[in-house]
């Protein structure tokens, strides 16, 4: 797959070192153009429309990141825009109003206003007005490239939140100034320099006044723009096709990974008994852990009715409970206060949260730790090898992992389900049959509540198709096979 993100960070940077783009002599120079910006920055300033601003000291040359066409001109973004420029508007005067969650991430320039809220355009509000590009300058939303060009506002006016920063110059193009600040050299530039508290870090207003911006000839942005926005547009469309061959793979994988737990990839075997017996002996062991006060024993769980069944099974396989073939299904809880309360240590036992849970096993980016002496609090969260750990919460519920045979132990939060199988041979099938689209579609038809919670309860309810063991082992073998071909 194209990882069209660095794909498009890669062509803007290009694009604004002037190396998409020819460069003519019938431009005209970027020196040109700059003393012109001066002489219009001078004429606001004496009709006391701009404030006079401290002069930034001159451009060494161990500052400047790389070389530029002749043509162009390295100037301090201070010096070439009005930052957060005065905008004639009376405060009671209706505006779009553009929240933060709102503005386009990534690589959209414009920014809807048909659908969104109106508010005064208050002096609690940052304004702009058509043609202005803006930026987050607070953390997360300045990395992740929260900006716009402001156009087609009712009323010639908008307001946003107070961590917007705005850029005005009727002298470069809006698009230009907008890939300017896409480009990863000035993500960088502020993201090292962020200053406040982790969460609500923003970015400097010295290291923005004193960013450089690579100037070119008002002809040459032009062509630049027009060249970025034919290739962007060309790898919007690879997004696109490769979404929708994801999407197509996943519904591929999904289909083979069905037809496995309904028998119709492997050959059922007389040797191989029944599921039946099977089912048996598990009760038999489960019977056995309760006598000796290794398990609770716990309420019975309701028969299967004929008209609970989904589909038609091999008649040596069974329909079973997942309860009725399980030790233990519950969930686990957040330590008190989590890294608030040191909670947390930097080396110990693991503590899976949601993102460290995936259908291909554990990931360990993001995961946290709790010392012995926590872990021996929480009995009923403890996580041991072979154990299968399910997502039952919010956008990533329905994710499943089996944890190794080569662990030793861990704990879990309030939004991950341990389930163990009392004949652990099971716990490959298993895993599959959670991962399949037909109980995915369980876990997320029965989830509930605000946060979309899919409780131990509906777990232990939930129909798993029984085959027996060596069927189940050549079940998942046969599927990881043609997955692997996928």
């Amino acid at each position: 797959m194209i990882d069209t993100e660095a794909l498009r960070k890669k062509v803007i940077e290009l694009a604004i070192q002037g190396k998409l783009t020819e460069q003519l002599p019938s431009d005209g120079d970027a020196e040109t153009l700059y003393a012109q910006i001066q002489e219009e920055k001078e004429k606001l300033i004496k009709e006391g429309r701009i404030k006079k601003e401290k002069a930034l000291p001159p451009i060494s040359d161990e500052e400047i990141p790389y070389k530029i066409p002749s043509t162009w001109k390295w100037v301090r973004l201070a010096t070439l825009y009005e930052i957060n420029p005065k905008v004639e508007a009376d405060n009671k005067m209706r505006a779009a109003f553009i929240p933060m969650e709102m503005i386009s991430a990534g690589f959209s320039k414009e920014f809807s206003y048909e659908e969104q809220d109106w508010l005064t355009a208050s002096k609690n509000h940052t304004k702009f007005q058509n043609d202005d590009v803006a930026f987050a300058k607070i953390s997360p939303c300045f990395e992740n490239r929260k900006s716009f060009i402001a156009r087609n506002l009712p009323n010639g006016i908008g307001g946003g939140t107070t961590e917007l920063i705005i850029l005005r110059q009727k002298h470069v193009l809006p698009e230009y100034t907008y890939y300017v600040v896409l480009d990863q050299r000035f993500i960088s530039a502020g993201s090292m320099t962020y200053k406040g508290i982790v969460g609500q870090q923003r970015v400097k207003s010295d290291v923005i006044n004193n960013y450089l911006v690579a100037l070119p000839p008002l002809a040459e942005q032009k062509r630049i723009v027009e060249k970025l926005d034919t290739v962007l547009n060309q790898i919007d469309i690879i997004d696109d096709l490769q979404q929708q061959y994801e999407s197509d793979l996943s519904v591929l994988k999904g289909k083979i990974i069905d037809a496995g737990i309904r028998g119709k990839l492997t050959e059922q075997l007389p040797e191989d008994g029944d599921a039946e017996t099977l089912y048996s002996q598990i009760q038999e062991e489960k019977a056995k852990l309760i006598k000796e006060g290794k398990i609770k024993k716990e309420k019975p769980l309701p028969e299967i009715d004929a008209d609970e069944i989904p589909f038609e099974i091999p008649k040596n396989w069974k329909w079973v409970r997942l309860g009725d073939i399980s030790s233990k299904i519950s969930s686990g809880n957040t330590p008190a206060g989590g890294k608030r309360s040191n909670a947390y240590v930097e080396q110990g036992f693991c503590f899976f949260r949601e993102q460290n849970i995936y259908d291909d096993g554990i990931h360990e980016e993001g995961m946290v730790y709790i010392s012995k002496e926590l872990l021996d609090t929480r009995p009923n969260s403890t996580v041991l090898p072979k154990d299968i750990l399910l997502n039952i919460t919010g956008g990533s519920i329905g994710r499943c992992a089996i944890i190794p045979d080569d662990f030793s132990k861990g704990s879990i939060n309030q939004h991950i389900l341990i389930i163990r199988m009392i004949d652990e041979r099971l716990r490959y099938y298993i895993h599959h049959c959670l991962c399949s689209p037909f109980m995915q579609k369980y876990i997320k038809g029965n989830a509930v509540g605000d946060k979309d919670g899919f409780s131990g309860g509906r777990c232990k309810n939930m129909l798993i198709p029984l085959p027996p063991v060596l069927e189940q082992e050549r079940i998942c073998n046969k599927t990881n096979a043609i997955l692997e071909q996928v």
